[in-house]
């Protein structure tokens, strides 16, 4: 369990065995996966990706799957957000980039995995603003084609060339998957460039606060309120802010989500009451879109290798392909 103190001991937030941070600012990420360099050819699956600037601020890996000289067809974009506590891990790190990776191969889709600033050197809401920044960076480029990138250095080739915007999408995991839902408030609100809409998200393992009247769950928020602690000590309303708390009493209405499809997964674990109790507010508030739920069995992150994943990964990359 992590602790925030005001005494004059050097270390003012301890959440072993993944972050600690000192009274100077000093943070240390005691658990890391390693960084995986840029590939145009895995061996393991065909797929590419590299890495391109979005802003001074904000970054990305994309990926593209194994696909013929002669291929024509446009593939689904999907926008992916990683999970972690707002403050840990990468998109260039292999915890979260095998996974996508493998999602990729699967789905037959162009991904695009932001790397967004952490707390706590950046606070929330930098995380919510580099994504949203992300999204809309990806949908700059609908509408433009190899002539354009003559005089625009700062657009990517695989999406102008390979992208389907009618089928764009949004995908996080926990901590991202809350990105997710905010960006998606947003996005009822704000338009894209270009007019372009979000046909889905998927919303894996969401990281709330929602009051449960389980033990189990309450022991779980406990837990979570460290990393929101941490990602956002100033947030008006704590643990009642509606960018954490979707029910919250001055949380934005869920019927006006920004699109029309979504799954929402969990597993059997201490937060599934609290993913219940998400879902029932989206059923409940009038949201006219398409809502799949995914109750999986296993652990939150399984590794991609094992039967466990690669069912996983079918049942979510389903979600994508569906006419």
């Amino acid at each position: 369990m992590g602790s925030l103190t005001a005494s004059s001991d050097e270390i003012i937030f301890d959440l072993p065995p993944y972050i600690r941070v000192y009274k100077d600012g000093k943070v240390e990420r005691l658990h890391s996966s390693p960084y995986v360099p840029p590939s145009l050819d895995d061996p393991a699956t065909g797929v590419s990706w590299k890495d391109v600037p979005i802003s001074s601020e904000v970054s990305a890996r994309i990926y593209l799957p194994k696909i013929s000289e002669n291929e024509k067809e446009k593939l689904p974009i999907l926008v992916y957000f990683h999970g972690a506590g707002f403050c840990l891990e990468s998109a260039y790190k292999s915890f979260f980039h095998t996974y996508v990776k493998h999602f990729v191969a699967e789905a037959k889709a162009i991904a695009v995995s932001v790397e967004f600033r952490l707390a706590p050197e950046h606070l929330l809401p930098a995380a919510y603003e580099d994504c949203w920044t992300a999204l809309q960076w990806v949908a700059s480029h609908v509408g433009l084609d190899n002539s354009s990138l003559k005089n625009a250095v700062d657009k990517e080739p695989w999406i102008i060339n390979h992208g389907d915007f009618d089928k764009l999408y949004l995908w996080g995991d926990s901590t991202g998957a809350n990105i997710v839902h905010n960006v998606l408030i947003r996005a009822g609100n704000e338009n894209l460039h270009g007019g372009v809409k979000i046909l889905g998200a998927i919303l894996y393992y969401p990281y709330f606060l929602i009051r449960t009247s389980s033990r189990q769950s309450d022991y779980m928020e406990n837990d979570y309120r460290e990393y929101w602690k941490l990602a956002y000590p100033s947030a008006p309303g704590g643990n009642d802010n509606p960018m954490i708390n979707p029910v919250a009493e001055n949380a934005p209405d869920l019927a006006g989500y920004g699109c029309s499809r979504l799954l929402v997964s969990m597993v059997a674990d201490e937060a599934r009451d609290i993913t219940l109790l998400y879902i029932e507010a989206l059923k409940k508030s009038g949201w006219k879109g398409e809502l799949d739920v995914a109750d999986f069995e296993g652990d939150y992150f399984e590794s991609p290798e094992t039967e466990i994943a690669k069912n996983r990964i079918k049942r979510l990359t389903s979600f994508i392909n569906k006419e």
